[in-house]
């Protein structure tokens, strides 16, 4: 019982060192992200990685994860349609 309870231990400690690894990982990104790319570079990346959020999210939740104004995500969209049309 007491090596099984100790099998667990580890590969719990493992499980953390992972989910560790990946906030890490998550957290550096983000940091890049809102210090090298511009707001728009920012919107790609978000849509690249999760293509439908625009659909599940209003607009001013996805401007204050990007840290710039509604007003200017709205810029920013109307600009990346109208050059998808051109």
């Amino acid at each position: 019982m007491e090596q099984k309870f100790s099998n667990n231990s580890i590969d719990l400690q493992v499980l953390r060192a992972i989910i560790a690894e990946h906030i890490l990982f998550q957290f550096r990104s983000r940091y890049l992200d809102l210090h090298c790319a511009t707001a728009r570079e920012r919107y790609e990346l978000l849509l690249r990685r999760c293509p439908g959020i625009v659909h599940h999210l209003a607009l001013q939740d996805l401007a204050s994860f990007l840290c710039v104004t509604p007003n200017y995500l709205s810029t920013i969209r109307k600009d990346i349609t109208f050059e998808t049309k051109k």
